[in-house]
């Protein structure tokens, strides 16, 4: 009996206390698989590509939900594939036909899920390629929304990116940038550049001062790591801001080496 309460103790102690550590343990397994799976970076760096190439197109609100879509679709599928192949692992060590075809199939729901995201890449972008002008920067500068989408979405897969380049333990959360202070710092410039109110950005800034601070008073988080993050955060902000501004003027350049093709 004794034992058997020692298990039950044990189990009530992994289990969530509230919704902060859930989210820590998921960010965990997010670079977990980053840093063990090769498969999993190259998608992560495809889609961090194809999310800033968007910005050079006039998507409608349906197109880039897709493009999100079909990029999350394809990242989680590489991860369940992955938990198939750890937990067939777990429980034999021998070759086993049921074990074969556990992975086989893992891995087939990979393929379908490429397979997918290629035919969406092929409708969303050909004919955007095909009649690429100046005028679809022009189109994404009155869109902010779809700005304020690709720079959270750039800030968090490049801050689990370098979480998984950097981290030397498990423990994803307390290694690396903090998503959470880059985000904060991101969002709090963003929010100065489309209202221009030193009363939202200081509003902004109290908000993400807090979430610093609280990552701070965390002995485990290094004060270099959270300078970096806030760095992080900023610089991907006005990269891609860079990107729109100087848009047009790269179209044309381009348009001149391709002869007026475009």
């Amino acid at each position: 009996m004794k034992n058997k309460k020692e298990k039950i103790d044990l189990v009530e102690i992994k289990k969530n206390k509230n919704l902060f550590t859930a989210l820590g343990h998921a960010i965990d397994g997010i670079i977990r698989a980053f840093k063990t799976e090769r498969n999993l970076r190259i998608d992560f760096l495809i889609g961090l590509v194809v999310l800033i190439s968007s910005l050079f197109f006039d998507f409608t609100k349906t197109e880039f939900a897709c493009l999100c879509l079909t990029i999350g679709f394809v990242i989680f599928s590489e991860m369940i594939n992955s938990t198939v192949e750890y937990i067939v692992d777990l429980i034999t060590d021998k070759y086993d036909d049921r074990a074969k075809a556990a992975k086989d199939i893992a891995a087939g729901g990979v393929l379908v899920s490429s397979c997918v995201s290629v035919v969406v890449a092929y409708f969303l972008f050909a004919n955007k390629l095909a009649n690429a002008t100046t005028a679809i920067i022009s189109s994404i500068l009155a869109s902010p929304l779809h700005i304020l989408f690709t720079i959270v979405f750039a800030v968090i897969l490049l801050s689990i990116i370098l979480k998984g380049i950097y981290s030397k333990s498990d423990d994803y959360s307390h290694s690396g940038p903090s998503l959470r202070i880059a985000l904060a710092a991101a969002l709090t410039l963003y929010a100065f550049i489309i209202t221009k109110s030193l009363l939202v950005c200081g509003i902004c800034l109290i908000l993400s001062l807090m979430i610093t601070q609280f990552k701070v008073k965390d002995k485990r988080n290094k004060i270099v790591f959270t300078i970096l993050s806030a760095s992080i955060g900023i610089l991907i902000v006005l990269i891609i801001y860079q990107i729109v501004l100087m848009g047009p003027s790269i179209l044309e350049k381009i348009n001149q080496l391709l002869g007026g093709r475009l």
